[in-house]
C-alpha cells in the first residue's frame, strides 16, 4: 500500500470518529431537550394539581353558603307557616338538607383532590422520563467516545498493519 493509501486510511478514521462524537453529541442535545421538556410538562402539571384545589376549595365553599342560604329560605318558610322546626318533618328535612349539603361539599373536595393528585401522578411520570431522557444523554455521549475511540484504534491498526506490510514500520 501507498504512503496516499495509508495516509486515505488514516483520515477515514479520525473521520469516522470525529462523526460518531458528533453524532452522540447530537443524540445527548436531543436528550437534553426532551429532558428539559418533560421538566417544563412536570411543572405545569403542579400548576394544574394546585389550581385544582384552589377551585376545589371555592366550590366546596359556595356550595356550604348556598346550603346555608336554603336552610335559612327553609327556615322562614316554616316560620311563615308557624310551623315549629324544633321537631318532626320539620327538623328532619333541616337536617336532611344540612347533611346533603355536607356531602355535596365533601364530594367537591374530594374530586378536587383527585384531580390534583392525578395532575401530580402525571408530574411525576414527567419527571421520571426527564430522568430517563438525562441518562440518555450521558449514555450517548460516553458510547460515541468508546465509538470513536473504537474507529480511531481500529483504524490506526490497520494503518500500522498495512505499513509493516509495506516496509514503513518495522518490527523490533
Amino acid at each position: 500500500m501507498c504512503d496516499f493509501g495509508l495516509a486515505l486510511m488514516g483520515a477515514s478514521a479520525v473521520i469516522g470518529g470525529a462523526g460518531q462524537i458528533q453524532q452522540a453529541r447530537a443524540t445527548a442535545a436531543a436528550a437534553q431537550y426532551n429532558a428539559q421538556i418533560a421538566r417544563n410538562n412536570a411543572i405545569l402539571a403542579e400548576r394544574r394539581a394546585q389550581d385544582a384545589i384552589v377551585r376545589g376549595m371555592d366550590e366546596e365553599q359556595q356550595k356550604r353558603l348556598h346550603t346555608a342560604a336554603l336552610r335559612g329560605q327553609q327556615l322562614v318558610m316554616a316560620a311563615a307557616g308557624n310551623v315549629d322546626t324544633g321537631y318532626g318533618s320539620a327538623l328532619d328535612m333541616l337536617v336532611d338538607t344540612t347533611i346533603q349539603g355536607e356531602l355535596d361539599a365533601l364530594t367537591i373536595r374530594t374530586n378536587a383532590e383527585r384531580e390534583a393528585y392525578d395532575a401530580r401522578i402525571a408530574g411525576m411520570n414527567q419527571t421520571a422520563q426527564a430522568n430517563l431522557y438525562e441518562m440518555e444523554a450521558k449514555s450517548a455521549r460516553t458510547s460515541g467516545m468508546f465509538g470513536a475511540a473504537g474507529t480511531l484504534l481500529s483504524g490506526f491498526g490497520g494503518v500500522y498493519t498495512e505499513g509493516r506490510k509495506a516496509g514503513y514500520f518495522k518490527a523490533r
